[in-house]
């Protein structure tokens, strides 16, 4: 991945990105191919295994369609395993990711939402999921860029922008 896609880059080095007041989701939009996501009828040890080397809080669960289905922290999971007991490690094993229970998130938005419904769901939620037409998933929306873009817009100097944004989402 180059620089120049990376959805931490900042805009400057995002070439797609330059600040106009109409954009979508599209500008923003991080693929299906670059997202870390769990499978709706993987087991919740498999979950773990995907989530854990990218230190993930959160990722998209996507069903046998390819449908977004919603999302699973690692909030829901350890809420889990604190109700599994002793036998946390085998239910890990044998049951479906689910089956566990989650917090309610928001709803994807589809490939033409525009940018003030993105910053209003982005105040929720560290990504919003992304569907196309036939409501497949196709990828997620970052906080991070659409915090470096109102900065932008707000006319914000280069050097603060990254500040604002990294302040903005707790990093």
């Amino acid at each position: 991945m180059t620089q120049a896609h990376d959805c931490y880059a900042p805009l400057s080095l995002r070439a797609n990105l330059q600040a106009t007041r109409r954009m979508d989701v599209a500008a923003f939009l991080t693929p299906k191919s670059e997202v870390v996501w769990v499978s709706a009828s993987g087991t919740v040890e498999q979950a773990l295994e995907r989530m854990k080397p990218n230190g993930f809080a959160a990722v998209p669960i996507i069903d046998d369609d390819g449908c977004y289905v919603g999302t699973l922290s690692t909030n829901d999971l350890m809420w889990f395993l604190l109700g599994s007991g002793n036998a946390w490690q085998e239910r890990t094993r044998v049951t479906s990711v689910m089956a566990v229970p989650r917090r309610p998130t928001g709803l994807p938005v589809h490939v033409d939402t525009g940018v003030a419904t993105l910053v209003a769901r982005a105040t929720e939620q560290s990504f919003i999921a992304v569907v196309d037409d036939r409501d497949v998933f196709i990828g997620i929306v970052r906080r991070r860029p659409l915090l470096e873009y109102c900065a932008r817009l707000a006319a914000l100097p280069a050097a603060d922008v990254k500040a604002f944004a990294s302040k903005a989402i707790g990093k």
